[in-house]
C-alpha cells in the first residue's frame, strides 16, 4: 500500500464490518438499492480486455444497449461529410463496433454533435434514455463541457438522461478526457507562471455524475499532475465555490487513476482493473491532513464513514470485490 500523510495529523486506516448507507461519492440514487449503477473511470492509454469486458458485462452483456460518445476527440465539422466521420469512427473504434456485428451486445451506436442545443433535444437524448451503457472517448474534456453541460447548477436533458442510466442500474464510463468529464467538478490542465512555479489545477463543471469526489486521469504519467491534483483537493474553499455547497470541500474524496487502469465505482465500492493502480485521497475531519491509499490491479475496497469520523477505506480480501 502506498500511504502518504500530508500535514501534521495522522489519518488511520480502520476496518469496519459494514458498508452503511452514506452516498459518500455523490452518485445518483439507484431505483433499486440492490442494483446500483456503475461508473468506469479509465485513466487513459490502452483499454485492456478486462476493462472492456467488464463494461460490457455491467451494461447487460448480450442484452446491452451501448452508446459511444466520441465528441471529446472528434468534431463533425472537421469532416467533409457525416459518412466520412462514421468511417473514421468505425475504423478507430472497430473493437466497439464489432460488439454488435458479433452479437455480443443487443445494440451499439455512436452519438455525436457539435451543437450545444442538441443536449436539450429530446430526439438527441432518446438514445441515452434507451441505453444501458454509455462510454465517452478521450480527447479534450472542454469539448464535452461545451456540448453537453448546462450552466451550473442547472443540467441539460443530456445530463439528466445520464443520471437515469445509473439510477436504473446501468453503467457510464470513459477514458482520459471522458473520465475527467464525468464528475461535477472537472479537472483540466496545469498552468505555470514560469518553469519553477508550482502547477495549479484549472477546473470547470463536468457532467455531474459524481458530486462527492474529484477525479484525475493519466496520474503519475504526465508532469505536474500530482501537484495540481493535490493542490485542488486540499483547497476546500475553492471546491465549495465550484460545487456551490458550503462545507462540501472538506468532505470531498480524491480519485486518481493511472494509465492503463480503470476504477470501477458502484456505490461506495471501488475496484481496480487494468495494469495500473488507482489512488484514493481522504481528508481528515478538519481537512488539515490527507491520507493517500493505492489500490493495485484486481484490488477492491469500500469507503466507510463512521460517526464523528472522516471517511475510511476498508480493503477487501481478494476475490470478494464482485
Amino acid at each position: 500500500m502506498n500511504s502518504m500523510r500530508i500535514g501534521l495529523a495522522f489519518v488511520l486506516l480502520t476496518v469496519e464490518p459494514t458498508l452503511g448507507d452514506d452516498n459518500l461519492l455523490g452518485l445518483p440514487k439507484p431505483n433499486d438499492p440492490k442494483k446500483p449503477g456503475a461508473l468506469v473511470l479509465h485513466g487513459g492509454g490502452r483499454v485492456t480486455n478486462d476493462v472492456f469486458d467488464r463494461f460490457v458485462e455491467l451494461a447487460g452483456g448480450r442484452n446491452a444497449r451501448i452508446v459511444f460518445v466520441p465528441s471529446a476527440g472528434y468534431r463533425v465539422g472537421d469532416f467533409d461529410s457525416e459518412e466520412d466521420l462514421i468511417e473514421a469512427l468505425e475504423y478507430r473504434y472497430s473493437g466497439w463496433v464489432s460488439l454488435r456485428a458479433s452479437g455480443q451486445v443487443g445494440d451499439f451506436r455512436f452519438l455525436y454533435t457539435d451543437d450545444p442545443e442538441d443536449a436539450d433535444s429530446p430526439a438527441f437524448v432518446k438514445a441515452i434514455d434507451q441505453s444501458t451503457g454509455v462510454w465517452f472517448s478521450g480527447g479534450d474534456q472542454l469539448r464535452l463541457n461545451y456540448r453537453f453541460v448546462g450552466p451550473h447548477p442547472t443540467q441539460t436533458r443530456f445530463q439528466v438522461a445520464l443520471h437515469r442510466v445509473l439510477a436504473r442500474g446501468g453503467v457510464v464510463g470513459g477514458t482520459s478526457a471522458g473520465t475527467a468529464a464525468l464528475p461535477e467538478i472537472m479537472t483540466l490542465w496545469s498552468e505555470r507562471e514560469h518553469e519553477t512555479a508550482p502547477a495549479n489545477a484549472v477546473a470547470a463543471h463536468g457532467l455531474g455524475l459524481m458530486t462527492g469526489a474529484i477525479v484525475e486521469q493519466h496520474f503519475e504519467t504526465r508532469g505536474g499532475r500530482f501537484e495540481r491534483f493535490l493542490g485542488l483537493f486540499r483547497d476546500s474553499q475553492r471546491l465549495d465555490h465550484l460545487c456551490g455547497r458550503r462545507g462540501m470541500g472538506r468532505q470531498m474524496i480524491g480519485l486518481a487513476v493511472e494509465e492503463p487502469a480503470a476504477l470501477i465505482v458502484r456505490g461506495n465500492h471501488l475496484e481496480v482493473l487494468g495494469s495500473g493502480s488507482a489512488h484514493i485521497f481522504l481528508k481528515s475531519a478538519g481537512g488539515q491532513s490527507v491520507a493517500w491509499h493505492e489500490l493495485g490491479p484486481r484490488e477492491s475496497a469500500i469507503l466507510k464513514k463512521t460517526e464523528a469520523a472522516p471517511t475510511h477505506l476498508l480493503r477487501e480480501e481478494a476475490g470478494l470485490g464482485r
